[in-house]
Formats: C-alpha cells, structure tokens, sequence
C-alpha cells in the first residue's frame, strides 16, 4: 500500500511540475529573453532543468550518492555515456550532472512537458522503428558538438533489466574520434528499483552514480577499442557500486 501511494503522490507531482510548472518556466524563459537576453534567459531555465531532475527523487523520497562530479567541467563538452538501468537515468543526469542534450525516443515527442523540453534542450527523436533515421541522428550530434555542446547518450541502446552492462555501440564513439570530443563514462547502479521495467509502481530506494574521468579518443586507434575502453570502466564502476550498496 505504501508503494502504491508514494506512487500516486509521485505522478500527481510529476503532472503538476512537469507539465503546469514547465510551461510556466518555459514562458518565463521567453519573456525573460526581452529583458535580460537570450543567453542568460536559457541559463535561468536550465537551473530550473537541474533543480527538477534533483527534484524528482525527492519526490519518489529517494537518496542520491554522487560521487566524480568534479570530473565534469562544464566550459568543456563531452559525450556522456552512461549505463542505461531505468526512466529514471535521465533526470538524475540532468541534476547531478547537467541538462544536456540527448536522443529521445520518438513516442517523447508526443508527450506535453517531456517533449517541450527535450525540444528545448537540443535534443533529438529517434525513431527506433526506422533505421535510416540513425545517420540523420548522427548528424545532427555532430552538429551540436562542434558548436560546443555537451551530449548525452546511452551506448547500450535499451535499458537493462538486470542492471548488468551490456555492449556499448560503437556509432557515437566514432563521432567522439572524428571529432575529438572527450568521452565522459557514467556509472549508475539502483534505479531500475526504483521503475523496474513493465511496472508502474514506484520502489523508494538509493541511486548510486559515480563520475569517471573523462576520456580523450585520441588515445584509442579506433571506435571499436574506445567503445570497449568506456564500457569497461561504465562496467567496473557498476560493479563497485552495487558491491558498496550491498555493503
């Protein structure tokens, strides 16, 4: 019962913030341009980004150990590559780490609140269903990264539904080779309790996220050794973090 209602207390919460509140942020941000420019207008949203993705674990009363943030600078972009557990992995990026940009899936663009900001932060849709649509994806990262932006992606392509890590794909990392853009590895363990996948109901509980240093791609002959490269330090990271939660 208990689950139940922290469930129902998280998606009124959600609706409230994500939708009423969003668009109110998001009509603020436009007005606020006129006043006091583009450029400090989007950073005022963008803090609110951060405080709801904080936020959202609050509200599913939810403890976050961070650790690494120090290795993310935010003058320097980086694709971030995380481990991809639950729903869940994407707000805890935008507050512990950054809002950033990222590849959502094209069901999102349909979404009121989820989609405004998706849109807002760069982002783009995919749809999965499509494979010609991945090389225009590919392009339009490319696009934001040599503008100075920071990505986020998840390398596995799906969420794990065991928490183990699986292979890292390799098309993001030869864009982080073409470009010489440093990859950021992201290590998350203890969200997919929290949403486990085909379940609606919410499991309170510890998230646990460690940072790595990031990793420069000129170091690696090719997309192939720096993919396996990341995916091995996402996947020891894991594993010192569920071996530390047990603990």
């Amino acid at each position: 019962m208990k689950r139940i209602l922290v469930t129902i207390y998280f998606l009124v919460s959600a609706v409230i913030y994500v939708v009423i509140m969003g668009a109110l942020v998001l009509f603020l941000g436009w007005i606020l341009r006129f006043f006091i420019g583009e450029h400090k207008a989007r950073r005022f949203v963008l803090k609110q980004v951060k405080l709801f993705g904080k936020n959202t674990f609050r509200f599913m009363f939810c403890r976050v150990i961070a650790e690494g943030l120090e290795n993310y600078k935010p003058d320097t972009n980086y694709i971030v590559t995380p481990n991809h557990q639950s729903l869940m992995d994407i707000p805890l990026i935008l507050g512990y780490i950054d809002p950033l940009p990222m590849v959502a899936k094209k069901e999102l663009a349909w979404v009121p609140g989820v989609s405004w900001y998706v849109k807002f932060l760069k982002g783009v849709f995919l749809d999965r269903k499509n494979p010609a649509e991945g090389a225009q994806v590919i392009k339009k990262i490319m696009k934001l990264l040599k503008d100075g932006e920071s990505f986020l992606i998840f390398p596995e392509g799906t969420r794990s539904e065991d928490g183990s890590v699986r292979e890292f794909k390799t098309a993001v990392f030869k864009v982080a080779k073409k470009l010489n853009v440093k990859v950021l590895p992201v290590s998350i363990w203890g969200t997919m309790f929290l949403v486990p996948k085909k379940s609606l109901i919410l499991n309170p509980g510890t998230v646990l996220m460690k940072v790595h240093p990031p990793i420069d791609p000129a170091q690696f002959e090719n997309e192939v050794e720096l993919a396996k490269a990341v995916e091995n330090i996402v996947r020891a990271g894991v594993e010192e973090l569920r071996s530390s939660h047990r603990g």
